[in-house]
């Protein structure tokens, strides 16, 4: 099982500062009968509320616990909200959920099986002739977009996978090159202003949903290997009865015969979600992996020695935890094998 072939590991990287940390705080915040679940909903708080309540509300009906949802504007928030004891458990994603595990005390228990991997994508013009190809040829001929620094989908993932094993800058590869969000960068593809831009699969099938077209003016032109979906965290400090209420909340849901079996999986559906999978810590040692490749390279075209030694460093400690992982999991992010030595 994924939990048990893994726990060793999560054991091995825990540090004793952290031990410490965790110590220092409250160890133990008796057993709730209430708790906060933290979901983030930088467009429409109704919309997220409409999706996760059915829920949330067979969560209360099957652990006894009540449950109050919070929608967050913004990542940033949410990962202070678990560190402040003002959420409890939240859903989060990509580096954020780094985070929520870093400053936020968090724990991760769960990971989505989505319905569709999340991945990397280019999408260009459907009519469009621009292919991967021409991207590579770094003629400043093209005009481009990037997903934001810490979008790994949509902003790490193409450095990563497409322009770094080539040993390519993508700042000079363009006539210009913006940054955006997945669903912005779309927009501006559309719209008639970027040749090509970066995306995630996440935005583009919530395209198709809602205007389907405006999905059918695209084109992917290019898809990374599937990255870490999103996942399920709760505080550290939570007493191991609440922990295993939700734990196994998740880890059953949906799986049931019959009819209410089939209403959990229909309720998932509409998440984008197949089931939950146990999982740790180790679930974001992939995304860390790429962060730290793609700084590597960034600090080197700095010329910086002092950032390229941090770096270096950060690098050599992403690649050991991936190694570690790698042991007992199949092999993922393969190109960080023909990145810059560490």
């Amino acid at each position: 099982m994924a939990l048990s072939r893994k726990a060793f590991l999560y054991g091995l990287l825990a540090t004793g500062a952290g031990a410490l940390a965790a110590c220092e705080r409250t160890a133990d915040l008796g057993t709730r009968k209430d708790i906060t679940f933290s979901i983030l909903s930088p467009d429409s708080a109704a919309l997220a509320e409409a999706s996760w309540m059915p829920l949330l509300n067979d969560l209360a009906d099957q652990t006894g616990l009540k449950v109050k949802p919070v929608f967050a504007e913004d990542y940033a928030s949410q990962v202070e909200a678990l560190r402040t004891h003002k959420a409890h458990i939240g859903w989060f994603a990509d580096l954020k959920g780094i985070e929520a595990i870093t400053r936020g005390h968090g724990e991760v228990f769960a990971r989505a099986d989505a319905v569709t991997a999340l991945q990397g994508l280019i999408v260009v013009p459907a009519t469009s002739k621009v292919t991967p190809e021409d991207l590579l040829k770094c003629d400043r001929k093209l005009t481009f977009a990037l997903g934001e620094r810490d979008a790994p989908a949509s902003g790490l993932a193409p450095q990563y996978y497409l322009f770094q094993p080539q040993n390519l800058a993508m700042a000079q590869c363009f006539k210009t090159m913006t940054t955006g969000t997945p669903e912005g960068n779309i927009s501006a593809v559309l719209s008639g202003k970027l040749d090509a831009a970066a995306t995630d699969t996440t935005a583009l099938f919530a395209l198709q949903q809602t205007d389907d077209a405006a999905f059918r003016k695209l084109k992917v032109i290019w898809a990374s290997n599937p990255l870490p979906d999103d996942a399920l965290i709760y505080s550290q400090d939570l007493d191991p009865v609440t922990k295993e209420k939700l734990r196994s909340f998740f880890l059953s849901y949906g799986r049931a015969a019959g009819v209410d079996g089939d209403r959990q999986r229909g309720i998932l559906g509409a998440l984008r979600i197949k089931s939950f999978t146990p999982e740790d810590n180790t679930h974001f040692i992939p995304i860390k992996l790429m962060q730290a490749s793609v700084g590597m390279a960034e600090a080197e075209r700095g010329g910086n020695t002092d950032t390229i030694e941090k770096a270096r460093l950060a690098l050599r400690k992403a690649r050991a935890e991936q190694r570690m992982l790698d042991a007992h999991t199949a092999p993922q992010l393969p190109a960080d094998r023909q990145s810059n030595p560490g």
